[in-house]
């Protein structure tokens, strides 16, 4: 069957269905502009009043405008699934923004004051041509989630351990072969994946001194059990604090509760 013809753009075809969105938007504080094959950002976006969520997903998207920064109250950006190659250092203006969300696009790098988002909780770049991340990221205190994976980082920041709020952190299929020492700093990690990266090793603080209870690695680096290597410095803190918790899902399975083993 012939493919389907690229759905209409929302702005040449149709401006009363954008009006509608936006006097909608102009209520509810969320504008879903998603799949509706627009190249720009309609001038009109930038002007809607208390706006907190704004997709702009699965469209056709170059650039965004620098105007952008106008929208003060907006907490979740997403941007899936575009063409951006960039981000304009505007978005760093944004100063209750939490969630930003960026996979699939042709970003090659991040804007330098990125770290002027002290509220960032949630970044998501996976899919994109980044070959480093800026040492300000380090300086978004509450992120909660990174994922930068499948991209072409070959070093993460050294100050990466200052990631205080951390959780989740998702590095698969990039070019990474060390893991920054201050890594061991980072108090509320739990879950990390590191699969597809050419790494020698890993910092011994990561094992040892964080609360890492899911890691996802290569073979490289594990034994013919699945376990890490015995010459991986650490291997035994982690495998106890694995132990206490599968004990511990265990014995909320035998009292009635759930158990769900990760990897």
């Amino acid at each position: 069957p012939p493919p389907s013809p690229d759905p209409p753009s929302i702005m040449g075809n149709s401006p009363t269905k954008l009006s509608q969105r936006l006097e909608r938007a102009e209520k509810t504080g969320v504008l879903a502009l998603r799949d509706c094959g627009l190249e720009k950002v309609p001038d009109r976006v930038v002007s809607v009043a208390g706006l907190r969520v704004l997709d702009m997903s699965h469209n056709k998207l170059t650039s965004l405008p620098s105007s952008l920064s106008r929208l003060e109250g907006l907490k979740d950006l997403s941007l899936d699934a575009n063409k951006l190659a960039s981000l304009p250092a505007q978005i760093c203006m944004l100063p209750r923004l939490e969630t930003l969300s960026a996979p699939s696009n042709d970003l090659t790098s991040l804007p330098g004051a990125i770290g002027s988002l002290v509220k960032l909780r949630k970044l998501v770049l996976t899919g994109n041509r980044l070959t480093a991340l800026p040492d300000s990221l380090c300086a978004c205190s509450s992120l909660q989630l990174l994922d930068a994976s499948r991209n072409r980082l070959a070093a993460l920041p050294e100050a990466l351990g200052q990631l205080g709020s951390l959780v989740e952190l998702t590095l698969a299929e990039n070019c990474l072969s060390a893991v920054p020492a201050s890594t061991g700093s980072l108090r509320r990690l739990k879950d990390l994946d590191l699969r597809g990266n050419p790494l020698e090793g890993l910092p011994a603080g990561l094992l040892t001194d964080t609360p890492l209870q899911h890691l996802q690695l290569d073979e490289r680096l594990l034994a013919k059990d699945g376990s890490l290597r015995e010459d991986v410095e650490g291997r035994e803190a982690y495998a106890a604090r694995r132990k206490a918790r599968i004990d511990k899902e265990l014995h909320g399975k035998a009292t009635g509760g759930d158990v769900n083993f990760s990897s």
